[in-house]
């Protein structure tokens, strides 16, 4: 005689076996999950560092920018009244001190560049760090056109012209020439556009800071 086979048992056997796979696959999803939102929150507060350095870099640039601003404005100044070559000389050199900004990035790259990035869940938080980043490119060209201006115009006419040993006095020429006083409008023309993207920068950087 044939054993009959006990189909419920084979079968309650059978669900536990499935059961118990689905728990452990949930389980090793779970940590997954976790072990991933924790890189993200380590990526995140490196970046938030780094933000905060930056915001730190782009206070000051501005503050220099507006000071070589305010020099160019004396010197324009000066030069409508025809008078004191010494302070003319002695900005004009200081101007030589271009500035710009020093943009860190690193976080950034370590969040992209490792792949991470596609871990965020928060569509809206991973926008706005994007586009902070994109600020920064923004930044960086516009700080590019400035130092060819410079490299191109205003380095080699001092360089030409002044005496940046002694800082001596020069001819009334060399400071009231036609090129003299184009390459300073570029200057300040060109120092303008900085500043304003410095300012708007700083305000996505607050803005993200905030958030």
């Amino acid at each position: 005689m044939k054993n009959k086979i006990d189909w419920l048992n084979h079968g309650l056997e059978f669900f536990v076996v499935i059961i118990g796979i689905l728990i452990a696959f949930q389980l090793n999803t779970c940590s997954t999950e976790k072990e991933q939102d924790e890189l993200v929150d380590t990526h995140l507060t490196q970046i938030i560092k780094e933000t905060e350095f930056n915001r730190l870099n782009f206070t000051k640039a501005i503050e220099h920018c507006q000071s070589n601003l305010s020099k160019l404005d004396t010197i324009f100044q000066l030069m409508a009244t025809n008078n004191n070559r010494k302070k003319i000389n002695r900005l004009a050199i200081e101007l030589l001190n271009l500035g710009g900004v020093y943009i860190r990035k690193n976080a950034y790259s370590n969040l992209t560049q490792s792949a991470d990035i596609r871990f965020m869940k928060d569509f809206e938080q991973k926008s706005k760090i994007i586009n902070l980043y994109e600020y920064y490119i923004w930044v960086e060209a516009f700080d590019e056109i400035s130092m060819n201006l410079y490299n191109s115009d205003f380095y080699p006419y001092l360089k030409e012209n002044f005496d940046l040993v002694a800082s001596s006095i020069q001819s009334d020429d060399v400071y009231n020439s036609k090129l003299f006083k184009n390459i300073l409008v570029a200057y300040y023309r060109t120092s303008q556009q900085r500043l304003k993207k410095y300012k708007d920068c700083l305000l996505q950087i607050d803005k993200y800071l905030e958030n």
